[in-house]
């Protein structure tokens, strides 16, 4: 009777392989953060170079690899034969990472123009509808006083005094619904959520597809891919939007019409241009019904459960339409016509591509050959071919880029957040590419050479949200706090700011009346100025650094008040500065009096 193995080389090469293991992801989390600094009593650990772990780890599973000898190349011919085993558990460990990244890496702040809306937004719908009295308009001399009064995120509304918002209904009244419950932080709770839900939506929607372990690779990649973190992090509206399209996609491929209709109808009213993909997955859940009954009957049952949703949907959206803006096709962006233009086509072209490429790596185009790379169902089979679902999924990623290569173009990386919806789907068809690819292997190297590719691919996608802020963008957005809570604590009651960045945050946090001055003739400064003054309503002008070169531009060959040049009597925020100046501080500072600039020296203060 042959000898048994050694229990002690076995467990041996096993500890090895978890340390390796181990090892490679503490080093994508230090590429992610920058890494790690831990004090126990005298003992200080420093943790900032991510190429030594992942060196470290590689040596560790490769000296366990040939520890282990024959008992790792069985170990690996039955994971690959296994693979999809521990699929669920990868991408529930994807999506928990995702929320938790969300949660406590998110910014949590209603800053700029689209983070405000939402949250605004939001909170107005717990009063009733999303409308805002602005009893000053009425007062002011100047032209387009509504719109000077509508901070970024809201335009004036069909009556005179009053401001609507910009955006659409569907996520701020998902935030409407977490405030009634949690109170109104919880507000920030929403799109972490959603972006867990979003990763595993895309590991269902993957299995379906390509088996388990080729769903959970893709919602590994999802959950780690830079433009969904940078979305992640941010009270907006891409992450959300992509869960619901998601679910849709999920329900016309599992056979449940009703699940794709209410994704559909939930995306629709977060994002109503990309209601023509809703077209297309209703086809998809006909096609479905079509397939598994094979009568009339079932068909029409699949077609009218899809579309009801959408039906209710469009019709509360157009309803909202009218009571906001006089139309139901009418949207707070204004007219299709300013907003969408065929010139625009070539550069969003190459803009959206070259983004792709930069942040998803060329890897994510294998995809493109998942029709060609996955087999047929037998016939008679009940359920669709593997290239008709191929070629579905590259439909839809084509008409998520249709519906963005007409529309206004913009130069930051970001922006690529259009495109989200898409993503998943071409990571879904990568990953199934990259298994299909695998067979041509040896069985022993399948598993660590998809492994490998995986992980790389990961690692690169972290490293390169870390490059790009994402993880950063909480200490970034931070100024918004920091300017709110020095208006509210050092300016008057009865204060107007001028501003536009800060103008929505400033209401918000600071509890003042914001005046866009962008909205303002450049030649009507000064008298925005003494009226504002005549009426005790002390003006102030409120800037980030880089707004004030736009503010000279536009005013200063009006008015000496527009080249600033005097002492802000305020700098707050770090590393982007805002800067507070009382504009009769000019006259005093010409005339050699001193003026005291206060500096906050922290990131942000007052955190909500």
């Amino acid at each position: 009777m042959p000898d048994s193995p050694s229990p002690a080389p076995d467990r041996a090469w096993r500890i090895l392989a978890v340390a390796g293991a181990c090892a490679v992801a503490l080093a994508a989390a230090v590429a992610a953060t920058g890494g790690f600094d831990w004090s126990i009593g005298s003992l200080r650990l420093r943790v900032h170079q991510p190429w030594r772990l992942l060196v470290a780890g590689m040596c560790l599973i490769t000296a366990a690899c040939w520890l282990g000898g024959a008992q790792v190349r069985a170990a690996l011919s039955r994971a690959w034969d296994a693979r999809d085993r521990h699929g669920a558990w990868i991408a529930l460990a994807s999506a928990a990472a995702a929320l938790f990244v969300g949660l406590v890496k998110g910014t949590r702040v209603a800053g700029s123009a689209d983070a405000y809306g939402y949250v605004s937004q939001a909170l107005l719908w717990l009063k009733g509808l999303p409308m805002q009295a602005e009893p000053l308009a009425a007062a002011v001399p100047w032209p387009l006083a509504e719109w000077s009064l509508s901070p970024l995120g809201f335009r004036p509304g069909l009556e005179p005094g009053i401001i609507v918002p910009t955006y659409p209904p569907g996520l701020p009244l998902a935030m409407a619904a977490a405030a009634g419950i949690g109170g109104p932080n919880a507000v920030y709770w929403v799109v972490p959520v959603l972006g867990a839900a979003a990763v595993w939506l895309t590991f269902l929607l993957g299995r379906r597809f390509a088996g388990a372990f080729s769903g959970a690779a893709a919602a590994l990649l999802v959950a780690v891919s830079p433009v969904f973190l940078y979305q992640l992090v941010q009270p907006m509206s891409d992450v959300p939007v992509t869960a619901c399209w998601l679910l849709s996609l999920w329900g016309a491929a599992a056979g449940v019409p009703l699940v794709a209709g209410l994704g559909a109808a939930a995306a629709v009213l977060t994002r109503p241009n990309l209601a023509p993909l809703a077209l297309l997955v209703t086809a998809a859940a006909v096609a479905h019904a079509r397939r598994q009954h094979r009568g009339p009957r079932a068909v029409l049952r699949a077609a009218t459960m899809c579309a009801l949703p959408l039906a209710a949907a469009a019709g509360f959206l157009g309803w909202l339409n009218t009571r906001l803006y006089g139309s139901p096709l009418a949207s707070g962006y204004g007219a299709a016509s300013e907003l969408f233009s065929l010139a625009n086509v070539p550069v969003n072209t190459v803009r959206y591509v070259r983004w792709l490429l930069d942040t998803q790596t060329p890897i994510v185009l294998i995809g493109l050959a998942a029709p060609f790379a996955t087999r047929s169902r037998p016939t008679g089979s009940p359920g669709a071919s593997e290239p008709a679902q191929a070629w579905f999924g590259l439909g839809f990623a084509a008409l998520v880029l249709a519906c963005y290569l007409a529309y206004s173009p913009f130069e930051e990386w970001w922006y690529l957040r259009f495109l989200l919806p898409a993503i998943p789907v071409l990571l879904v068809l990568a990953a199934a590419v990259l298994s299909r690819l695998a067979l041509a292997a040896p069985a022993v190297t399948r598993v660590p050479l998809l492994t490998a590719c995986i992980g790389l691919l990961a690692w690169h996608y972290v490293a390169t949200a870390g490059e790009r802020s994402v993880f950063a963008l909480d200490r970034l957005e931070s100024r918004y706090l920091a300017a709110g809570a020095f208006a509210s604590r050092s300016l008057p009651e009865g204060a107007v700011l001028l501003s536009v960045q800060e103008s929505g945050p400033l209401r918000m946090y600071g509890g003042r009346t914001t005046v866009r001055f962008d909205h303002l003739h450049p030649q009507g400064l000064d008298a925005a100025v003494q009226f504002l003054d005549r009426e005790g309503r002390r003006p102030y002008f409120v800037l980030e650094a880089w707004e004030e070169a736009r503010f000279r531009e536009r005013f200063a060959a009006f008015s000496p008040l527009g080249l600033l040049d005097w002492p802000p009597v305020a700098e707050v925020g770090r590393p982007v500065k805002v800067r507070f100046y009382d504009p009769r501080d000019r006259q005093r500072f010409l005339a050699g009096e001193p003026v005291t600039t206060a500096r906050e020296p922290r990131d942000g203060v007052g955190r909500r």
